[in-house]
């Protein structure tokens, strides 16, 4: 990310911010995770204004079309577009759901211990990577400037999970050219953004004894990125009682209709909704 991209990354218009007005007075505002866009909470979206509220999707500062400026962003600047974001939302309805996913979670919950919402859903709520290497990113940041992940990782084309993802990043693009391949591989991020990454988590844990809203969390025992150990953790934080969901077929994408748990996921926010 430190180099200029030879293709333009996000441009489907499903990547875009969106904003449908509701048949009532509430709001829900809906924050996408890292890497995301406001794409993966259009599901949900979809959900809640079938239930008559306006729904609003933002997208982060630095994400989508915008992702070569990431390393320029800070944590704060995330959490700073959700407060406004809430604000807005506050000034106009008499009911405010927040909704986020990953490391969304995380920031929500910072935002909502600054401006409460009326409840509260998270999906596989991120607040840190386990791992000496994760509590060391302070030093490492110093010692190593950046790295180029898919180098390093050496990715599978030919796995239908990544191929999706790597369509979504690059819609119309051909992604089994090698220039493409090889552009991709060569996408270098500072160590520091992991650290934004990092501070993220960590303000969105600090924030969980502030909470007073009815909070819905959902957790995929088969989540390789969140990890259910952790989910846990945070719930034994809160001060108040909760809803905790695990889904034993869920992976890290409960966000997604396309995952096995999903009508149940569906049905769970319907309940905790209504």
């Amino acid at each position: 990310m430190t180099n200029r991209l030879p293709f333009q990354p996000y441009t489907a218009p499903e990547h875009q911010p969106f904003y449908f007005a509701g048949s009532t007075k509430k709001a829900a505002l809906l924050v996408h995770g890292f890497p995301g866009t406001p794409l993966e909470m259009r599901a949900t979206a979809k959900i809640l204004h079938e239930l008559g509220y306006t729904v609003r999707g933002i997208l982060l500062p630095g994400f989508g079309m915008e992702i070569e400026t990431l390393p320029e962003r800070k944590a704060a600047d995330w959490l700073q577009a959700i407060t406004n974001a809430l604000a807005e939302l506050r000034r106009e309805h008499t009911a405010l759901l927040l909704v986020g996913n990953s490391m969304g979670s995380a920031l929500s919950l910072a935002a909502a211990a600054q401006n409460p919402p009326d409840k509260l859903i998270l999906y596989s709520p991120f607040w840190r990577i386990p791992g000496i290497l994760w509590a060391a990113l302070p030093l490492i940041q110093k010692i190593l400037p950046e790295i180029k992940p898919l180098k390093i990782l050496r990715p599978d084309y030919q796995n239908p999970q990544f191929r999706q993802g790597l369509t979504e990043f690059l819609p119309g693009t051909d992604i089994d050219s090698p220039q493409i391949r090889a552009a991709v591989e060569d996408f270098a991020i500072p160590i520091s953004l992991f650290g934004e990454i990092r501070q993220a988590g960590q303000m969105g844990y600090r924030a969980i004894p502030q909470q007073k809203a009815p909070t819905l969390i959902m957790q995929g025992l088969k989540d390789d990125l969140v990890r259910p150990a952790l989910t846990r953790q945070i719930v034994k934080r809160f001060t108040v009682p909760i809803n905790y969901v695990e889904f034993p077929q869920g992976a890290h994408n409960l966000y997604d209709p396309n995952e096995p748990s999903w009508a149940q996921i569906e049905q769970t926010i319907r309940e905790f909704i209504t």
